[in-house]
């Protein structure tokens, strides 16, 4: 044993002898960054959200018209000319294609989810959208058909049938452009 471990240390004493004079070699080579890939990310983040925050920018909080909708059940429509959505979305002739619940969420994170809804809708072309706001305090079902009816380009909402939660839900038309 003690003849490997002198073997060993001459081993090291030579190789640090010829490397004495060695010097470490200075890295020269460039790195390509991906930055092109990164800000295009970026942008489509910032535009992403300035999306969903016009689209919850008409949403208002005004306490003076909490009771606009008083009538039950709630209906909106936004012109005269489309009363036939209106009855059409009474009889539940229109069955939905995307869902929101907006249970146990404050009024502001239910605007920012009713603004990125409405966003989703106009991106995949859907037009018909259900969005149960249940019982709970009815803040958020008086608070809803409000914000709903500010909005330019919901075109109709109704309380929706027995089968999609009648009085806890609404089925709003959404406005989807070509």
């Amino acid at each position: 044993m003690n003849k490997n471990r002198e073997h060993t240390d001459n081993r090291n004493i030579l190789f640090r002898q010829h490397t004495n004079d060695i010097r470490e070699i200075i890295q020269d080579t460039i790195f390509h960054t991906r930055a092109n890939k990164v800000v295009h990310q970026n942008i489509t983040l910032k535009r992403k959200f300035y999306e969903e925050e016009a689209n919850s920018y008409y949403f208002s909080c005004l306490q003076n018209e909490k009771n606009f909708f008083k009538e039950n059940p709630v209906s909106y429509i936004r012109s005269k000319n489309s009363n036939n959505i209106l009855k059409r979305l009474k009889r539940g002739k229109y069955l939905p294609d995307i869902s929101l619940d907006l249970h146990g969420l404050t009024q502001y994170q239910a605007q920012k989810k009713l603004g990125q809804l409405i966003t989703i809708c106009q991106k995949e072309k859907i037009f018909c959208a259900h969005i149960i706001h249940g019982y709970g305090k009815n803040i958020l079902k008086k608070q809803i058909p409000f914000w709903l009816s500010q909005h330019p380009d919901i075109v109709a909402f109704h309380q929706a049938p027995k089968i999609f939660g009648s009085d806890a839900a609404i089925i709003a038309i959404i406005e989807v452009c070509n």
